[in-house]
């Protein structure tokens, strides 16, 4: 498959919340790089599967708007929603020989939205680990990061900017 056919699939699949399309692009070895830490790797279908199968219900109105690159790199830029927040992402895609998905590293913006996700998917991944207790503590401590990155993004920002 042709790395423009796969990323099409890949980008299908993310608009359409169809979890089996999104995985079938995948290497079985491929590795996702966290945008929220240097120290969360997702490795291998299975947990790749269990991250967007968190993921995916907590975003709305995904759409990819770019696909760039040749046969062996590509970059997606899309938009989405996650609740009321408007987030924009971008995923640099590395392919194998195969034309299969073997790595990506995320990118998401605005930082308000960057951290509301933070404080939804570990509670989401929780969830699906089966460990309620740890997403409802995860919840806890990244609250007071959501609430100071929406404030200085409201209050703080038009004060240095003069807008």
């Amino acid at each position: 498959m042709s790395a423009a056919e796969t990323t099409r699939r890949y980008r299908e699949a993310g608009e359409k919340h169809d979890l089996d399309l999104l995985v079938s692009t995948l290497a079985p070895d491929a590795v996702l790089h966290s945008p929220l830490s240097a120290r969360t790797t997702f490795r291998g279908v299975g947990q790749l599967r269990e991250l967007f199968s968190a993921v995916l219900p907590l975003l709305s109105d995904i759409r990819y708007h770019t696909d760039v690159g040749d046969d062996r790199t590509r970059m997606l830029a899309a938009t989405a929603r996650l609740g009321r927040r408007e987030l924009e992402e971008s995923v640099l895609v590395r392919l194998d020989d195969e034309g299969r998905i073997a790595e990506l590293t995320l990118w998401v913006r605005p930082l308000p939205a960057l951290t509301a996700f933070m404080a939804a998917i570990g509670p989401a991944l929780a969830r699906e680990k089966g460990r309620p207790a740890i997403g409802r503590l995860v919840g806890l401590s990244a609250a007071p990061l959501v609430l100071f990155t929406e404030l200085g993004d409201k209050r703080v920002v038009p004060l240095v900017t003069g807008r």
